[in-house]
Parts: structure tokens; sequence; C-alpha cells
């Protein structure tokens, strides 16, 4: 099983874990014991096991990225921290930006924009999410959800650096699906996916307000 790479060690006055996840690897565990990168972090460092998350097993994990998608994640390390950090998260003060190589007929683009939309759970199993717009089908607006979710969008040629704040699932993939550009090696958005593809998705870089000192905190991973 790949291994995690640690980016930051939580301190007394930055409470906080930085990892990089690869690709395959889960976030987190479904149940105490399996195998992600939480488990592993907490191998590593075992007082991150005194954090109450959202979920029990979850510890102070603050967001998770698809076991397909490599990139960032943040552990909270004390319980003050991971309180802050996901009222952070609450008021869109917690900004987390994907880099994509995406797919798409035609000369190269290069424009910025910025998709707004509610979600529904859509495919067999609710697998997959799909983006409800306000002039959408009734069914889809009747099945979505009231939220709604924003990803800003820079596309440069057959690259996509995008940015959200609070988010859904997989929604910077069905987002940039939607709106013509789906990701190279997407398996659930990409129509033109192949099998044993990678996904061409990378979670790089992370920014937020230490919970000890104010002070603006930007991790990236963009190089690894």
């Amino acid at each position: 099983m790949a291994e995690i790479k640690i980016l930051h060690k939580h301190t007394e006055s930055e409470p906080f874990l930085v990892l990089y996840k690869p690709a395959g690897l889960p976030s987190a565990p479904l149940k105490e014991g399996d195998e992600s990168a939480l488990t592993q972090a907490i191998a590593l460092f075992p007082e991150l096991k005194e954090v109450k998350g959202k979920k029990e097993v979850e510890y102070g994990l603050l967001h998770r990225i698809d076991t397909a998608t490599e990139g960032i994640l943040l552990i909270a390390s004390t319980q003050t921290s991971f309180d802050d950090l996901s009222l952070q998260q609450k008021n869109g003060l917690f900004e987390k930006s994907y880099l994509a190589e995406v797919e798409y007929k035609g000369p190269d683009v290069k424009k910025s924009f910025t998709i707004v939309s509610k979600f529904r759970p859509f495919g067999e199993k609710g697998a997959m999410v799909k983006p409800v717009f306000e002039k959408g089908s009734t069914a889809d607006l009747k099945k979505a959800g009231t939220k709604l979710y924003s990803t800003k969008i820079t596309i440069q040629g057959r690259k996509a650096d995008c940015s959200i704040t609070e988010g859904y699932r997989h929604q910077v993939r069905a987002h940039l699906a939607s709106a013509g550009f789906p990701i190279k090696g997407d398996k659930l958005y990409n129509p033109h996916y192949k099998e044993g593809q990678k996904l061409c998705f990378k979670a790089y870089r992370i920014k937020f307000t230490n919970p000890q000192n104010k002070k603006n905190c930007v991790f990236e991973c963009s190089d690894l």
C-alpha cells in the first residue's frame, strides 16, 4: 500500500498536521483499523486520536479527497483547532485548490469562470452526483439539496486550476464535466475514459487561518 508523506508536523503553535496522500489510498477508514491516510498518520502520531471529529473513526480529519485523487489532507491535532477550522469551513474561509488535466475537442482554451449549482445523487446506487442548476428539470430540482456550491475554474490549454471553499462529494469533477472539460482518467464523469487510466487530478493547495495565532497559512504540493 502506498504511504503518506508528512508536509508539516503539528506543534503547539501550529496545531495541525498536513500530509500528502497518494492516489489509490483512502483518506479515512470506513471502520477502525482500515488502511487509509488517516490510519497511517495516527500510527506515526497516536495523539491525533484525542480529537473528536465529524465521525468517531475520522478523529481530526478536516476534509477528505477521493481515493483515486492524490494530494493534501489536513488533520487537526487538538480539539480547539478542529472546532475552529471546522467553523472556518462552514463560513467559507477555508480554500482548497485542485489541478486537473482535462479533455475536450477543438483548440486549446484559455478562460476563467465560476460554476454554481446544487447537487443530487445520480447513477447506479448514487455512485455519482449531478450538478443541478436554477433552470434544471423538475425531477432534478426535487431531488437536489437546498445548498449552493461554487467552483472557481481557470482553463489554460488542457490544464484546469480549480478552487472551492465548502465542498460537495465529487464537486470539482462533476462541475468540470458539466462545463465540457471532463478530467482525463475520470471513470465516473469522463465519457472518453479508457480502462486502466489514472485520474489526472490533484488537491494541491489549502489556505486557512491558524487557530492558534490567527496567521494565514498556505500549504502546497504541486511539485510532488
